[in-house]
């Protein structure tokens, strides 16, 4: 049997909002990044926009390759209109092979029935710390499913992060059901298989 990776796995299916993008990442990720804000360099005059351009690019490369440095092969994010309220998120995609064993499904979190089949769901708040400044973006909430697929795990994992003022803790909640109705309708097609010449 052939060790499952994200190659075989392939890219997940997800019901993305308004402004998200699925991304895959990779060792280098720049060109990506110019790909998705290709469109902002024809929004005005260049000296203007080509730095708010170059700037986008930056962090949105770091966070790809922070992603894959941490094992992730996929990235969904909101990319559209700047958001109104200092609190945002992000899910990224990894396969994890143990080291030894079988995996079967963790016993830590709730059971749910997903698109893509039974899975580990954990919700966790973050604690904040008590130093933290009023405007501080800090981790608040992390969500977390697991997968098995014959011999790794298949791991979605979404932080929320942002301004811990309770004012924005609806935000925050809202934020929470829409990553569980993504993350419960999604699907993972294998990849397509290459034609072998004869």
């Amino acid at each position: 049997m052939a060790a499952v990776t994200s190659a075989s796995i392939g890219m997940p299916r997800l019901i993305l909002p308004p402004g998200w993008q699925l991304l895959r990442t990779a060792p280098d990720n720049s060109e990506t990044a110019r790909r998705v804000f290709a469109s902002i360099r024809e929004l005005g005059p260049r000296d203007s926009i080509t730095p708010f351009a170059r700037e986008l690019e930056r962090a949105l490369q770091t966070q790809l390759d922070d992603a894959f440095r941490a094992g992730s092969f996929a990235v969904a994010l909101p990319l559209g209109r700047p958001w109104e309220v200092p609190v945002s998120t992000s899910i990224a995609f990894s396969v994890v092979t143990p080291p030894t064993g079988t995996p079967v499904l963790p016993e830590v979190g709730e059971k749910v029935d997903t698109d893509a089949g039974t899975a580990r769901r954990r919700i966790l708040d973050a604690p904040v710390s008590p130093d933290a400044l009023a405007g501080e973006l800090v981790p608040l909430r992390t969500l977390d499913y697991t997968w098995v697929r014959e011999d790794a795990y298949l791991v979605a994992f979404a932080s929320i992060t942002g301004d811990a003022d309770p004012d924005y803790a609806p935000v925050t909640d809202a934020l929470t059901l829409l990553i569980t109705t993504m993350l419960d309708a999604v699907t993972f097609d294998p990849a397509p298989r290459q034609e072998t010449q004869p």
